[in-house]
């Protein structure tokens, strides 16, 4: 009912003057993956299949009147549970500055739903939803001013980039970051935040930006990072960041930096020797444009430990490869390696796990469709680890149409 509600307003905001459009895309794929738990497995373990999805069905509406410009969407996606999805964002221009903005709000509701792939009978035939699935409060956003020079954020927004310019293809291999939670791209280590950030255009082929968060909460160090010192509900987080990104004949270079410390703020005993956790993040890419052939290097690390129990975690990671113009078709080949290191409360540090990964891939088009054909690899290490000596292959083949 709320899809056919929006699509009515939509359609009748034409005659004022409101573009509309709808959109979406179906993928099918096929796919083989061999996986082996670990070294001691006795079993390599085979999957996979044809497979489909449909996602991002859309449907958009835009205004202009002079320099202000307004649109709205409503987006049904999948990621886990059904998102139901509206937004609407504005932009101005007075002057020399231009100002813009945004709401969205995920409409999921708690309750349940039919499975159309279970029987009657069976006890998946009904999927229920929990609390975790709807939107909890008020929206937070960000205000951003921009004279084409200089450009402010303030609110909750992505002020820094991790500066990871690595690509992939369809197949299973790509090494992550905190891959349990997470599971962020190789490079600095951050997300979106609550804080006041400036960009600064240097040149035509330089820019830099500086970022102050101010947060209450501490699991979103820089974004991302967590609180590993038990810290209650009085505490909040503090972090400054700096990026800088710049073309140099044929070399584009991005670097991010960012630091994050969580203190006591609404405690009448709060003192410097309170729980407290201090996070660092630094992320660099390099994409080199030879024409035909690009290489890319992605580089990351993040540490992160408590001062009282000294418990923590570290990563280090790297992705090397290029991708190859054949016409219109590209060949990609991607190379990771990321490294986690847990320390235990005392300051006691685990055994790395070291994650290795390889992708393949061809991308071409079938007419109006896209085509991708990929294999992928990934092996762990870890000394005395349950997934020691684990190994994964993976060939996928994946048809997609947007529409």
């Amino acid at each position: 009912m709320m899809l056919a509600a929006v699509a009515s307003v939509a359609f009748a905001a034409t005659a004022f003057a409101w573009d509309f459009s709808a959109s979406g895309s179906s993928t099918a794929s096929f796919n083989s993956t061999s996986t082996k738990a670990s070294k001691d497995a006795t079993n390599t373990v085979a999957s996979g299949g044809v497979s489909s999805s449909g996602s991002s069905l859309s449907l958009a509406s835009g205004h202009t009147d002079g320099a202000k410009s307004v649109s709205m969407s409503y987006v049904l996606d999948w990621d886990g549970n059904l998102d139901e999805t509206i937004t609407v964002s504005g932009s101005d221009t007075v002057g020399a500055w231009t100002a813009s903005g945004s709401v969205s709000y995920n409409l999921d509701t708690v309750g349940c739903y039919a499975n159309d792939n279970a029987t009657a009978t069976s006890s998946a035939a009904v999927s229920c939803g929990t609390t975790g699935d709807a939107q909890a409060g008020e929206d937070t956003t960000a205000v951003t001013v921009t004279d084409g020079t200089m450009t402010i954020t303030l609110g909750d927004a992505s002020h820094l980039s991790s500066q990871n310019v690595s690509s992939g293809s369809a197949a299973a291999g790509a090494v992550s970051f905190d891959s349990a939670d997470d599971d962020a791209s190789v490079g600095a280590f951050v997300g979106g935040f609550s804080g006041v950030s400036l960009g600064y255009a240097i040149s035509d082929t330089m820019s830099a930006t500086v970022a102050y968060q101010k947060s209450t909460g501490t699991d979103d160090a820089c974004g991302a990072g967590e609180a590993y010192d038990s810290e209650g509900a009085s505490y909040g987080t503090t972090a400054t960041g700096l990026g800088f990104n710049g073309t140099f004949g044929i070399i584009a270079l991005g670097v991010t930096i960012c630091n994050a410390t969580t203190a006591d703020v609404g405690s009448a005993s709060a003192s410097p020797a309170s729980n407290s956790t201090a996070t660092s993040t630094m992320g660099l890419g390099v994409a080199i444009d030879l024409g035909d052939i690009d290489p890319f290097i992605s580089f990351g690390t993040y540490s992160g430990v408590g001062s009282v129990s000294k418990q923590g975690a570290a990563y280090a990671g790297n992705e090397v490869g290029l991708t190859y113009a054949l016409g219109a078709d590209t060949i990609v080949l991607y190379i990771g390696s990321v490294a986690e290191i847990a320390t235990a409360s005392g300051g006691t540090a685990g055994e790395a796990i070291t994650k290795s990964g390889m992708e393949l891939g061809y991308n071409t088009t079938v007419g109006p469709a896209s085509l991708q054909v990929g294999y992928g690899t990934q092996t762990h290490a870890q000394t005395g680890g349950a997934t020691d000596g684990y190994s994964m292959s993976d060939i996928e083949v994946a048809m997609t149409y947007s529409f």
